[in-house]
């Protein structure tokens, strides 16, 4: 309401490409003309809208009592909801605003009967949320610690911890640090602590799936639970860094989903790609480095004729690589007397 005690009948925000408004203009009128001749209410200056490009008016009230929309003389219309609007088309838009996209400007409507959303709390004035970020942050570095200490051999010295000691809260730290320079970039604020609590709980699911999944594959005797550590680690990776682009970009998330999705599966076609170059299969043979305690061995032992049986086709793969191997020496073997005959 103004000082004459009219009240405001609708707001038109300008929106920049990350949907932050750049400036905002009142309506206390209908129709509210707008183009980039200075005879409108709003004035553009967007080379691709027209002098007079549309004009809104008061909604109907079998339409819910928004705004109708109405586009003047343009060439390049209006799209709204992924509809465009031609020269001299009408559309009554909904009560609680719209989004519209006029030459190369976007424009958020906001009528008198939306509902705005709730207030969303700052993640660091959340109660108790420094104590579960340093919860998170000592379970991942026992969990590290953890499995480092199973790989080590016994009576290793302090220097073989440096790499743990060290390189992990430096690789964390340049890691939130990268994203929070893209913060600087994109959103004009270093937030580093916000990546932060993004990729620590990400960070400690990727320590669990490895410590935990190997060795419980090895005591209950499922090899399946062993292969699904790098593609659950993948898919992990994949979510964590589709977290910290939907904190680094809010209002694209639908475009951050697919962008991450189309990347992961081009990404694990070619990892398949590589592992069965190298291995003649789709995934690595199980194996650990370090084995569970007898105790914990839950599978009973296997029958000798089942190893048998399980090592028998591996003879005629072998004889296949050998096969293989002699026809490449072979032909390596003519080429080269071809070139010392020339």
């Amino acid at each position: 309401m103004d000082s004459s005690g009219q009240e405001r009948l609708a707001l038109i925000e300008v929106l920049d490409r990350d949907g932050r408004c750049l400036r905002a203009f009142d309506v206390w009128h209908w129709p509210c003309t707008v183009g980039r001749a200075l005879t409108n209410d709003l004035v553009l200056d967007d080379a691709f809208v027209a002098p007079h490009h549309a004009s809104l008016e008061a909604g109907s009230a079998e339409h819910g009592g928004g705004a109708r929309l109405r586009v003047g003389d343009s060439v390049n219309g209006i799209t709204w909801q992924h509809r465009r609007l031609q020269r001299g088309e009408t559309a009554e838009l909904p009560a609680d605003g719209a989004l519209l996209q006029i030459g190369a400007t976007r424009l958020r409507l906001r009528l008198r009967g939306e509902t705005p959303a709730a207030e969303r709390p700052l993640p660091a004035l959340l109660p108790g949320s420094d104590r579960r970020l340093g919860a998170v942050a000592l379970a991942t570095l026992a969990l590290a610690a953890a499995s480092h200490w199973l790989v080590l051999d016994p009576g290793a010295d302090a220097t073989a911890w440096l790499p743990l000691a060290v390189g992990l809260p430096l690789a964390l730290a340049g890691w939130c640090g990268l994203w929070a320079l893209l913060s600087k970039l994109f959103q004009h604020r270093f937030d580093f602590l916000g990546h932060l609590r993004i990729a620590l709980p990400w960070l400690l699911a990727l320590e669990a799936v490895e410590a935990v999944l190997p060795p419980l594959a090895a005591s209950l005797g499922w090899p399946l639970l062993w292969r699904l550590v790098p593609p659950g680690q993948a898919l992990l990776l994949v979510l964590m860094i589709r977290a910290h682009l939907e904190h680094l970009l809010p209002q694209h998330r639908r475009a951050v989903g697919l962008a991450v999705a189309a990347a992961a599966l081009a990404g694990g076609g070619v990892s398949l790609a590589l592992t069965q170059r190298v291995s003649d299969s789709f995934s690595r043979a199980p194996y650990m480095s370090t084995l569970p305690l007898p105790a914990l061995n839950l599978a009973g032992p296997a029958a000798p004729s089942a190893l048998v049986q399980d090592m028998a086709p591996m003879a005629a793969r072998l004889a296949e690589r050998v096969r293989l191997a002699r026809e490449r020496d072979a032909a390596d073997g003519g080429e080269d007397g071809a070139e010392g005959s020339e």
